[in-house]
């Protein structure tokens, strides 16, 4: 359903829709009249055409990226699905969680702010030094707060090493034991805040019985404590199938 801020545009759509509602294409054709062809808004009797159309979508979870003169959001867009989730830590060892959207790591990049922050001093500093008015209060208001380094990130389809201890790890992946790492990496399934989904590498579906969950073919995660009991490290696997891990 459309919905429009004037009335009069209102009523005109909606008698175009009612006249050509079995031939939607027919909508706002030129209208002729005699020898004389019509804009589909003359017809109307409006004196100017229709430039553009703003539509109430009714969505809630929306950023807002235009004012008015006023200073009021007027313009916003849909954010998408998470980009990464971050996980920092403080200068007292303490994790933080921090969600980044897809639409916020487009702003990121748009700014030459690094896509994943891995010290967040840097990028506040970094905003410090700039004009007040170069960044909107709404991508600054997305960032994470000062003080905090990275301790992991995760995105989606990722491999982790999850039950693993970082010696053993270290030992596997300098003998090429593929088969013990096997057996501990996980794709990262789905991402949200505080619900983390990994999947074991080898499932082909998506099964989530107890069963499954019992066997430890994939885990949910709803905290960074659940989620750390398990040492989780970052793989990566090169088209050679050589494995290394990474950190963050």
């Amino acid at each position: 359903m459309l919905s429009f801020t004037k009335i009069e545009l209102q009523r005109s759509a909606q008698v175009e829709f009612a006249e050509t509602v079995s031939f939607p294409k027919e909508a706002f054709k030129d209208v002729q009249q005699g020898e004389k062809s019509l804009k589909w808004y003359e017809d109307e009797g409006l004196e100017r055409p229709i430039i553009s159309v703003r539509c109430f979508t009714g969505l809630s979870a929306v950023v807002p990226v235009k004012k008015d003169g006023e200073g009021n959001d007027i313009g916003f867009v849909k954010p998408g699905n998470n980009h990464h989730i971050a996980i920092y830590v403080d200068k007292d060892g303490n994790k933080h969680e921090h969600v980044c959207t897809f639409w916020h790591a487009v702003e990121r990049k748009k700014y030459g702010i690094p896509v994943i922050i891995k010290n967040t001093n840097e990028v506040w500093d970094k905003i410090l030094e700039q004009p007040e008015s170069s960044y909107s209060e709404s991508f600054l208001e997305q960032l994470p707060t000062a003080n905090l380094e990275l301790g992991l990130s995760m995105q989606q389809n990722e491999m982790f090493t999850l039950g693993m201890t970082n010696e053993d790890l270290k030992i596997a992946i300098e003998s090429r034991n593929y088969r013990q790492i096997s057996e501990c990496l996980y794709r990262v399934q789905k991402i949200a805040k505080k619900n983390y989904v990994f999947r074991h590498h080898l499932e082909t579906q998506l099964n989530d019985d107890n069963n499954a969950k019992q066997s430890n073919r994939f885990y949910l995660f709803q905290s960074l404590s659940a989620l750390f009991l398990l040492n989780p490290f970052k793989i990566k696997i090169d088209y050679l199938g050589n494995i290394k891990s990474l950190i963050g």
